[in-house]
C-alpha cells in the first residue's frame, strides 16, 4: 500500500471512527490526529472501533475524574505505535483502553480481568454463569445482598457489552471478543495476582453444574426449579440459614451440585450437608465460627473447595484428601490450620490453592507431583518457614507463585518454568538469596520488596530475552543493581525505593528503559540520578525524601510525564530546566520541603492539577498559574514568599483545596473559587474582612491566629463542617451556626466571644468543641440536646448548670469516646454525665451526607422514647445507664465506664460473642441484648477445661501436673465471667440469631443467684433455657417468645421450683412441649400459640382435669372455669397455687 492509498484509507476509517463517538469527543481538536493514526497503525477493526469510541465517551461523560479527553487521546495516539507487528500494535491499544477503565468503578474492572482471565480457557457461557462466577470469586467483595449482587452482574455486563469487550449471542451465550483475550495483564496486583477460587480451570467442557439456570429469588441465587427439591444451585446467605434448621435444611436437596453460603453461623459441618454426594462446588465463605469439618471427606465430587476466613478451624483431617480426588481448587484462606495432610500431594487434578492469611501454618507438603497446578498463592503465611520440595521444576503449569510475608529463608529451585508469569517473595525477612530466573521466559512480575536479607542480585540473574514489566526492589538490602539491568527493556514499573545500601546508580542504569512508565526511588541515599533522557514514556516520577539529592538532571525529556514528587529532598535547590511547559500532561508536581528559591515556569502545564510547594521556606516568588483544573495548591509555611498576591487567578473554577497557612497573604480574592472545599488561612496576616459568600461548598474554614474580626457571611456556607477560630483574640461575636447542620468541629479557644451563638440542640453533628470559657458564662443553651461533641474541653468549660438541673433524663448520643477519658479525670462531670442522661455509645461514621438518624426521635419531632423503654422493659429507676450501639470491635475507652454503670444495653454490635467481651463490669445489674448476630453463649464456655479434667487419668498424671498457662488463664477468665454476673438481676435478650443457651457448660453460670427478670425474645436457635441447677431461685418474671425450636424452659428430668416467680409470658413457641417448673407463686400467666404444649398443659401446672381439644379452646374453658367456679379451679392446682389470671 503506498502512502497516499494508506492516508486516503485511514480518512475514511477515521470517519467511520468518528460516528461512534459522542459530539465532545468528536469535536476535540485531538480526535481526528488521534484517529488517523490509530487506524494507520492497527487498521480498521470494529471490534477495536467500538471499544476505542465507548471508551473515549465513557471519559467525555465523566472529564476529570481519572482521565481527561486531551490526555486520553494522546496516551492512546503513543500506544497504538508499540510494537513491530500489527497484531502487537493492536494489543497494546486495547491495554490502553482496560487501563482507561474508571478506577471509581471497581467491580467493573474486576469483572473486566476476570473475564479476560476465564475465557482463555473457555469459549462461550450463559451470562448466569459469568455473573454467578464473579460473585464467587469475590468480584464484588463479600456479598451481604444476593440481589443486589445479580443486578450489579447484570449491569456490568451490559457495560461489557455495549464497549464491545464481550458479545451475547444464541440462547443468551456470551463471549469474549479475541482481541481483549489476548491483552496482558500489566498491572502491579492483576486479577491473576488474587484469585479466591481461579474458577476459569476448574470446569469440564460445557458442564456448567446448572449454574445458566440461576436467578436471584427469596434473598438467594438459586435455580429455578419448582420443587425445592430438585434445585441443583444455591448460594445462600448465613443469616438466612439461622432462620431454619441447619442440621437437616440439606436433607432434601440431594441433586445439589453448587454450594455456596456466605458467614455461615456454623461451628461444625451440619450432617445434611456432608451427605451431598452430587455436589461439586462447596464455597463457605467468613466462617469466623467453624472450627470442625469432619464428614468432608464423603463429598468425593468435590472439584471445588473453599472455606475462608475460619479462624477458629485448627485441624485439617489427615485423610481428607485421599477422599477428594477431583478436587481442582482449594482455597483455605484466613483460616487457623497449622499444618496440612500429605495427602494433598495425591491430588494430581488440583489447579489452584490458595492459603492466603493462614498465619498459624508452618510448612507445606510436597507439590512436586501437582503437576497441573497453576496458582499456589501462600502469602500472609507468617509462621511458614519451609518447603517440603526442593524444587517445583514439575509444575509446569504454574503461573503464580506468592510466598509473601512468610519465614521462608530458603525458597524452591524455579527452573524452566517457562508459564510463571507473577512471583512474589515481598517481605519475606528470612530470605538469603534469590533461586535463579535467567529460565523463566515469560515472567512477567517479580516482587522482592521488604526482602532484608536480600544484599545482592546475580549479574546473570536477567536473560536477554525477558518479558518483564514489574521490577521492586524496595526495602531489600541490595547495594547496586546487576549489570543485567540492561535487558530489561520491556520494563514499565522499577521500584527502588528505601534501598539504604544503594549509594549510587550507574549513569546508563535506566538507557535501555525506554517503556518504563513509573521509577520510584523515594527514601533512597542516592546524591546524583543517572540520565533520564531515554525515559521519553515515564508517568511517574518519585523521589520523595532523598535526602541527600541535590540536583536533578535534565527532564526535557520526560514530556509525559504525569507525577513528579521530590518532597523531602532537604538540600534540593534548583532545577535545571527553566520551564515546565514541555510537560503537558503533569498533574502533581510536590516540590514540599525543599530548599527551592525559585520555580520553574508552569504556564504551558494544562492539566496540572496538584501543586504543592509546603515549607518552601527559600521560596521568594509564585510562577504565574494557568491550568484551569487545578484542584489544590499548597503554599503553607512559605513564608518568603512575596507580594504574590495578585500572581493567583481572579478565577480558579475547578480548585478544592487551597492552603495558604504561614504565609504573608493579606487580601486574597478568594470569593470567585467557587468550588473550594477546604480553606486554610491559619497564621496569615489578613488586613481586610474576608468575603467568602459565593463559598457554598466549603467544608473546611481554618482561621486560626487571624486578625479576623467579623464573620458575618458564615451563614450562607451551608456544607461547612469545620470551622477553625482558635486564638483569633480580635473576633467577639460569630453569627447563628444554626444554618450550618453539617457543623462537626467548632474551635472557639482563644476568641474574644463572650456568647456562645445558637442552642446546643441546633449543631446534632457536633463532634470537636473547644470553648473559650466557661459553658455558664458564654451562656450555652443546651435545652433539647441530643448529643454530646465528641470532644469538649470540659476541663477548662466546667459542667453547665443547665445539664446539673435536668430532671427528665434525655438520651446523650455519644459518638466520640474521648468524651470518656475527658470525663474520668473530673468526677463531678462524670457522676453527673451517667446519673442526668441515658447515654448512647455509637460509632463515628464518616462520609455521611444526611445527617444522623437518632433512633430516639422521628423526624417529625415526635419522641418515642417512652415506646422504646416499654419494648425493653425499662424501669426510670434504671441507672447509671449506658447503651452500646453498632460496633464491629470493642469500643477502646470504654473500660472505665463499664466498670462503673449497673445497667448496660447492647445493640446490634458484631463483636459480641459472650458477655465476657464487657471485661469488668461487676456492678452490672440489668442487661439488654438486642440484634448482635455473633453471640452464640452468655459465658464464655469452660468445656475445655471441664474435658481436660475428665481425661486425666492415671497414664496423664505427668501431664496433669504441667498445665500450662493457657488453662490458668482461662480459670481466671472463668472466675472474672461469673463476678461479672454475681450481681445481675435483670437480663433481656431479642433477636439473636445464633444464640443457643442461656445456661453455660460449666459452673459460671450457676452465679446468677440474683437474677429476678428474664425475657427471651426471638432466639431461634434455642432449644432448652436452661438446666434446674442453672436457674435463679429468686426469678420473678419469665416472659419467652417467638423462639421457633424452643422444646422446655427447663430439663424436665431435673425439675425445678421458682419459689418467687408471679409472671409467667410463652409466646409463639411452637416446638414447646414442656415446662419442666413448679410455680407456687404465680399469679399471671399469659400463653398463646404454644401447639404442643396444649396436650398436657394441664400437668405442667398441676391441673387435675384434663380439657380436650385445641389450645385455643382449652385456654377459653379454663377462663370460663375461672369465671364460673374460680375456688374450684384453684383448688385443682397443685403447682400455682396463687394462680388468679390466665390470659390468652
Amino acid at each position: 500500500m503506498n502512502s497516499e492509498t494508506g492516508q486516503a484509507s485511514a480518512v475514511v476509517s477515521s470517519a467511520q471512527l468518528s460516528e461512534m463517538v459522542v459530539d465532545q469527543v468528536k469535536n476535540n481538536p485531538k480526535f481526528q490526529k488521534t484517529a488517523e493514526i490509530i487506524l494507520q497503525n492497527c487498521g480498521n477493526i470494529p471490534a477495536m472501533n467500538l471499544f476505542i469510541a465507548e471508551t473515549l465517551n465513557n471519559i467525555a461523560e465523566s472529564e476529570g475524574d481519572d482521565w481527561t479527553l486531551e490526555r486520553a487521546l494522546e496516551e492512546m495516539a503513543s500506544y497504538c505505535i508499540i510494537g513491530r507487528t500489527l497484531e502487537d500494535r493492536i494489543i497494546s491499544l486495547m491495554r490502553c483502553g482496560f487501563e482507561m477503565l474508571p478506577r471509581s468503578d471497581l467491580a467493573l474492572i474486576n469483572c473486566c480481568w476476570h473475564s479476560r482471565q476465564f475465557f482463555r480457557k473457555n469459549h462461550g457461557v450463559h451470562y448466569n454463569v459469568l455473573i454467578t462466577n464473579w460473585i464467587l470469586e469475590e468480584c464484588f467483595g463479600l456479598i451481604d445482598h444476593f440481589e443486589k449482587a445479580y443486578n450489579q452482574g447484570y449491569r456490568i455486563l451490559m457495560k461489557l457489552i455495549k464497549c464491545g469487550l464481550l458479545k451475547i449471542e444464541n440462547d443468551n451465550i456470551v463471549v469474549m471478543e479475541k482481541l481483549a483475550r489476548d491483552v496482558p495483564d500489566g498491572r502491579y496486583h492483576g486479577f491473576i495476582w488474587k484469585p479466591s477460587l481461579g474458577l476459569s480451570g476448574v470446569y469440564e467442557g460445557k458442564n456448567w453444574l446448572g449454574l445458566e439456570s440461576v436467578g436471584h429469588a427469596d434473598g438467594m441465587i438459586r435455580t429455578c426449579e419448582k420443587d425445592w427439591k430438585e434445585i441443583s444451585v444455591l448460594l445462600v446467605d448465613g443469616n438466612h440459614l439461622c432462620q431454619e434448621v441447619i442440621e437437616t435444611y440439606f436433607s432434601t436437596l440431594m441433586n445439589l451440585r453448587v454450594l455456596a453460603v456466605f458467614s455461615p453461623r456454623i461451628k461444625s459441618l451440619p450432617i445434611s450437608l456432608t451427605k451431598l454426594g452430587n455436589l461439586c462446588f462447596l464455597v463457605l465463605k467468613d466462617c469466623d465460627l467453624l472450627e470442625k469439618i469432619d464428614g468432608l471427606e464423603s463429598l468425593k465430587a468435590l472439584t471445588v473447595l473453599e472455606i475462608s476466613n475460619a479462624k477458629s478451624l485448627k485441624h485439617v483431617p489427615s485423610d481428607l484428601f485421599k477422599s477428594l480426588s477431583k478436587l481442582r481448587s482449594l482455597n483455605l484462606s484466613e483460616t487457623g490450620i497449622e499444618r496440612l495432610p500429605s495427602s494433598l500431594s495425591t491430588l494430581r487434578e488440583l489447579r489452584s490453592i490458595n492459603l492466603r492469611g493462614c498465619c498459624c501454618l508452618t510448612s507445606l507438603p510436597m507439590l512436586a507431583k501437582l503437576r497441573k497446578l497453576q496458582l499456589l498463592d501462600v502469602s500472609g503465611a507468617t509462621s511458614l518457614e519451609s518447603f517440603a520440595d526442593k524444587s517445583i521444576n514439575a509444575l509446569q503449569d504454574l503461573l503464580l507463585l506468592d510466598l509473601s510475608q512468610t519465614l521462608v529463608g530458603h525458597v524452591p529451585f524455579l527452573k524452566d518454568l517457562k508459564q510463571l508469569s507473577r512471583v512474589s517473595y515481598r517481605d519475606c525477612k528470612k530470605l538469603i538469596r534469590l533461586p535463579n530466573l535467567r529460565e523463566l521466559s515469560g515472567l512477567e512480575v517479580l516482587d522482592l520488596s521488604g526482602a532484608l536479607k536480600i544484599k545482592e542480585i546475580q549479574d546473570n540473574t536477567f536473560p536477554e530475552n525477558n518479558v518483564l514489566k514489574i521490577l521492586d526492589l524496595s526495602k531489600t538490602g541490595v547495594s547496586c543493581l546487576p549489570s543485567s539491568i540492561r535487558y530489561l527493556s520491556n520494563l514499565e514499573l522499577l521500584n527502588l525505593s528505601e534501598m539504604l545500601n544503594m549509594v549510587e546508580l550507574e549513569d546508563d542504569t535506566f538507557k535501555n528503559m525506554a517503556r518504563l512508565r513509573h521509577l520510584n526511588l523515594s527514601k533512597s541515599p542516592v546524591e546524583n540520578l543517572p540520565s533520564l533522557s531515554g525515559l521519553a514514556n515515564l508517568r511517574e516520577l518519585k523521589l520523595h525524601e532523598c535526602s541527600k539529592l541535590r540536583t536533578l538532571p535534565s527532564l526535557i525529556a520526560l514530556e509525559k510525564l504525569e507525577v513528579l514528587d521530590i518532597s523531602g529532598c532537604i538540600f534540593f535547590e534548583a532545577f535545571e530546566d527553566e520551564s515546565f511547559s514541555h510537560m503537558t500532561n503533569l498533574q502533581l508536581l510536590d516540590v514540599s520541603e525543599t530548599r527551592i528559591e525559585k520555580m520553574p515556569g508552569l504556564s504551558g502545564l494544562e492539566n496540572l492539577s496538584q501543586l504543592l510547594l509546603r515549607n518552601c521556606i527559600n521560596l521568594t516568588k509564585l510562577p504565574p498559574l494557568s491550568s484551569t483544573k487545578l484542584k489544590e495548591l499548597d503554599v503553607c509555611g512559605a513564608k518568603n514568599l512575596r507580594e504574590w498576591e495578585a500572581e493567583l487567578p481572579e478565577y480558579m473554577n475547578q480548585l478544592e483545596i487551597l492552603n495558604l497557612s504561614a504565609t504573608r497573604l493579606r487580601s486574597p480574592p478568594l470569593n470567585n473559587y467557587t468550588n473550594l472545599r477546604e480553606l486554610y488561612l491559619r497564621d496569615c496576616e489578613l488586613q481586610m474582612p474576608l468575603k467568602l459568600d459565593n463559598l457554598t461548598n466549603l467544608e473546611v474554614l481554618d482561621l486560626s491566629r487571624t486578625r479576623i474580626s467579623s464573620l458575618q457571611t458564615i451563614t450562607r456556607l451551608c456544607n461547612l463542617r469545620q470551622l477553625l477560630l482558635t486564638d483569633c483574640s480580635d473576633l467577639h461575636e460569630i453569627p447563628t451556626l444554626e444554618p450550618l447542620v453539617k457543623l462537626e468541629a467548632l474551635h472557639l479557644q482563644g476568641t474574644g466571644i463572650k456568647k456562645f451563638p445558637c442552642r446546643m440542640a441546633m449543631v446534632t453533628r457536633l463532634m470537636h468543641l473547644d470553648l473559650p470559657d466557661s459553658a455558664d458564662t458564654l451562656g450555652l443553651d443546651w435545652t433539647g440536646i441530643k448529643s454530646l461533641p465528641g470532644e469538649l474541653n470540659w476541663d477548662q468549660c466546667g459542667m453547665p448548670s443547665q445539664l446539673q438541673n435536668i430532671t427528665n433524663r434525655p438520651f446523650m448520643i455519644v459518638r466520640n469516646l474521648d468524651s470518656f477519658r475527658i470525663m474520668k479525670g473530673i468526677p463531678d462531670l462524670w457522676n453527673s454525665c451517667f446519673n442526668k442522661f441515658f447515654i448512647s455509645v455509637c460509632p463515628l461514621k464518616k462520609g455521611e451526607e444526611e445527617e444522623d438518624k437518632e433512633i430516639y426521635e422521628l423526624q417529625d419531632g415526635t419522641s418515642f422514647q417512652d415506646i422504646y423503654f416499654h419494648v425493653m422493659s425499662y424501669h426510670v429507676e434504671y441507672t447509671p445507664f449506658l447503651e452500646i450501639r453498632g460496633f464491629e470491635s470493642f469500643p477502646t475507652g470504654l473500660e472505665d465506664a463499664l466498670m462503673k454503670v449497673e445497667y448496660v444495653s447492647l445493640v446490634e454490635n458484631g463483636f459480641i460473642t459472650s458477655l465476657s467481651e464487657l471485661g469488668n463490669a461487676n456492678n452490672l445489674k440489668g442487661c439488654w441484648i438486642w440484634s448482635c448476630p455473633n453471640l452464640e453463649n452468655l459465658m464464655q464456655e469452660d468445656k475445655d477445661n471441664l474435658n481436660l479434667s475428665k481425661n486425666l487419668d492415671q497414664d496423664n498424671l505427668k501431664f496433669s501436673e504441667n498445665l500450662d498457662k493457657d488453662n490458668l488463664k482461662l480459670s481466671e477468665n472463668l472466675d472474672k465471667d461469673a463476678k461479672l454476673m454475681d450481681n445481675l438481676e435483670f437480663l433481656w435478650i431479642s433477636n439473636l440469631p445464633i444464640l443457643r443457651s442461656v445456661h453455660s457448660t460449666g459452673r459460671q453460670f450457676e452465679s446468677v443467684r440474683n437474677l429476678k427478670q428474664l425475657y427471651v425474645d426471638a432466639c431461634p436457635q434455642l432449644e432448652t433455657l436452661f438446666k434446674s441447677s442453672q436457674l435463679s431461685k429468686n426469678l420473678e418474671i419469665l416472659h419467652v417468645k417467638f423462639c421457633d425450636r424452643l422444646k422446655s424452659i427447663c430439663e424436665p428430668k431435673e425439675g425445678c421450683t421458682l419459689q418467687k416467680l408471679h409472671s409467667l409470658s410463652l409466646v409463639e413457641l411452637p416446638e414447646l412441649t414442656d415446662i419442666g417448673l413448679k410455680l407456687p407463686s404465680l399469679r399471671t400467666a399469659n400463653i398463646r400459640n404454644c401447639p404442643k404444649l396444649g396436650e398436657n398443659l394441664h400437668e405442667q401446672f398441676g391441673l387435675k382435669v384434663r380439657v380436650e381439644g385445641d389450645l385455643t379452646l382449652q385456654v377459653k374453658v379454663w377462663i370460663t372455669n375461672l369465671e364460673a367456679n374460680e375456688l374450684e379451679l384453684l383448688e385443682r392446682s397443685e403447682t400455682c397455687t396463687s394462680l388468679i389470671e390466665l390470659k390468652v
